[in-house]
């Protein structure tokens, strides 16, 4: 999966499901997230997988662009403008029966535990509790519709070292 890298205005451009990088100013309002550059500002949704960035930073975010009466950006992932990390990842794909490895950070929504990848792909976990945390997985493919993924070993890892303070 390749990001096109483009500046917000010429987002109206490209089509809708399209796949791309922008840079601007992140900030967070009651609706939600958005990402200025200029006169232009481009509506957020989701979180990014491994950086939450702080007000009015800016940042470089990568997602599926959605076209409408409004431009959308549904996010993968962010870092600081100008860094080179996180990179933009893709996920391990496969069939039903498959195993497979993936990086994804597992939510809870009603009785269910879902994984999402940073490329945006979710599955269904099956066969272990989990908390809500970024993990390595390791799992097979139950079925595709709806993605499932039965858990054979899980890791998890922190994003960020820990805050330490000299008092």
């Amino acid at each position: 999966m390749t990001y096109i890298q483009i500046p917000i205005q010429h987002l109206s451009s490209l089509s809708d499901g399209d796949m791309v990088s922008v840079t601007g100013i992140y900030t967070r309002d009651l609706d939600g997230s958005v990402l200025t550059s200029g006169d232009r500002r481009l509506r957020l949704l989701g979180e990014p997988f491994s950086y939450i960035p702080r007000q009015h930073a800016k940042v470089e975010v990568w997602g599926r662009l959605l076209q409408g009466k409004v431009q959308r950006l549904q996010i993968h992932d962010a870092r600081p403008a100008g860094a080179s990390a996180p990179t933009p990842q893709v996920s391990e794909t496969g069939k039903a029966g498959d195993e497979v490895t993936l990086t994804a950070h597992i939510r809870c929504i009603g009785g269910d535990q879902i994984a999402m990848t940073p490329d945006g792909r979710t599955y269904l976990v099956i066969g272990e509790e989990l908390d809500q945390r970024h993990y390595t997985l390791v799992g097979r493919i139950l079925g595709l519709n709806p993605p499932m993924l039965e858990i054979v070993q899980a890791v998890p890892f922190t994003q960020v070292a820990p805050v330490t303070r000299d008092w």
